[in-house]
C-alpha cells in the first residue's frame, strides 16, 4: 500500500475513507468521467422537471447527454432546432454548463488554468437560478482538490471501466453463474482478447 502513489475513484464517501484509511503516501483523483456524468444527471434533471412546462424537451433526454459527435444525423438536426431555442429554455443553460465543464477538461492545460476556470463555472451555477445545477456546484466545491488532481497528473479510469462493462455484458448474456470459477473463466475469455479460431464438428 505504501507504494500506491495515485489512486482514481468516485465521489463515494466509502471509496474516500478507503484510500485516507489504506493507502496513505497517495495523491485522490475523483475521476473525470464520474464528474461528467454528476453533470449530465443534474441537466437530465433540468429536463424533466422543464419538460412538463415545454412539451418539446420530451423524449430529448440522449440530445443533451451524448456528445454530437455520437448523435445520428435525424438527432443532429433535432438537436440543432432545440439550440436555436436552448437560450430561452433552463435545460439549454444547464447543457451549456455541463458543456463547459467538459470543455475545461479538454482543454485546460494544467492546474492553474482547470481552477480559474472552474471557478467562473460554478459563480455561473450559483446565479443560474437553477437548483440542480447549484448542487452540482456544491458537489464540485466537496471534492474541489480531488476533481483538480486529475489536471496534475491526467490519470483516469477509463480502462477499468471498460473492462468492468465487459464483465456485466458478460453476467448478463449468462443470467448468472452455477459458480465462481465458471465466471472467472468466462471474465479471462472475455477480458483477454484471446483470439480463438472457431471448432468445426465434423461427423
Amino acid at each position: 500500500p505504501d507504494n500506491i502513489k495515485i489512486v482514481t475513484c468516485d465521489m463515494s464517501l466509502g471509496f474516500k475513507k478507503g484510500v485516507k484509511d489504506n493507502f496513505r503516501n497517495s495523491q485522490t483523483i475523483i475521476d473525470k468521467f464520474h464528474v461528467i456524468k454528476h453533470a449530465n444527471e443534474a441537466v437530465d434533471a433540468v429536463r424533466k422537471a422543464e419538460s412538463k412546462e415545454k412539451p418539446l424537451l420530451k423524449k430529448t433526454k440522449y440530445l443533451w447527454l451524448k456528445n454530437e459527435g455520437n448523435l445520428t444525423d435525424k438527432q443532429l438536426e433535432w438537436k440543432q432546432e432545440l439550440m436555436k431555442a436552448a437560450k430561452h429554455l433552463k435545460t439549454g443553460r444547464a447543457y451549456s454548463m455541463r458543456v463547459e465543464l467538459q470543455d475545461i477538461y479538454e482543454q485546460a492545460c494544467d492546474r492553474q488554468t482547470a481552477e480559474a476556470r472552474l471557478c467562473k463555472l460554478c459563480t455561473w451555477m450559483m446565479h443560474s437560478r437553477l437548483e440542480e445545477m447549484k448542487k452540482l456546484c456544491v458537489l464540485l466545491k466537496e471534492h474541489w482538490c480531488e476533481i483538480l488532481n486529475y489536471f496534475d497528473y491526467k490519470f483516469t479510469n477509463a480502462i477499468l471501466e471498460g473492462m468492468n462493462s465487459i464483465i456485466q455484458n458478460v453476467k448478463r448474456r449468462a443470467r448468472g453463474f452455477r459458480n465462481t470459477e465458471y465466471f472467472k473463466t468466462m471474465i479471462y475469455l472475455n477480458c483477454s482478447n484471446l483470439k480463438i479460431d472457431a471448432v468445426i464438428a465434423r461427423t
